[in-house]
């Protein structure tokens, strides 16, 4: 009897038991579902942001790269007209550009980024020369200055000539650091 009453009370309990412990496993495992759920829809909406994020840092790099691609373009246009004439005066924008490239020629950016070459020759530095006497251009002096320096193969201040021009023409990748 005394069997049979233990197997009545305990065969009840542990059918409860397992049954209360069967839905805790379901309920504790459905939760662990949707929390991995959600750090997997977290985890891909961070890598879709950080891909725009990036996208546009390129795009953005590009269309810098490519407006100074085009300066430099427009740059190699306008100083292609007559030089030693009196009535055409070159932008001040195109001559920086101009002794920029031919600037860059001497130095070592910061970067490694250098924007077109013009080789330092007389004829280029009297080009130049002759465009800047004619102009009013607030710095002339320092220009001419400049110029007659690498005329003579003078490049001690090679660094800060750069980045002057290099400024003027809103210069924010490529600083000289250092000659070559």
């Amino acid at each position: 009897m005394k069997k049979l009453k233990l197997k009545t009370v305990i065969i009840p309990i542990l059918i409860v038991c397992a049954v209360i412990g069967g839905v805790s496993y379901v309920t504790i495992k459905n939760r662990i579902k949707k929390e991995n759920a959600l750090k997997i829809v977290q985890l891909n909406k961070q890598k879709a942001d950080e891909k725009k994020v990036n996208d546009k840092r390129v795009a953005d790099a590009k269309a810098i790269t490519d407006a100074k691609a085009k300066a430099i373009e427009d740059a190699k246009v306008e100083v292609t007209k007559p030089v030693n004439n009196p009535m055409y005066i070159v932008k001040e924008e195109v001559v920086y550009g101009r002794m920029h490239e031919m600037i860059n020629t001497k130095i070592k950016a910061g970067d490694d980024l250098i924007y077109g070459e013009i080789s330092i020759t007389a004829q280029n530095c009297e080009e130049m020369i002759a465009n800047i006497t004619a102009s009013n251009y607030p710095d002339k002096n320092e220009l001419l200055g400049f110029l007659a320096n690498w005329k003579k193969g003078r490049f001690k201040a090679a660094v800060a000539e750069h980045n002057y021009l290099w400024g003027k023409l809103g210069g924010t990748i490529g600083k000289a650091v250092s000659l070559r």
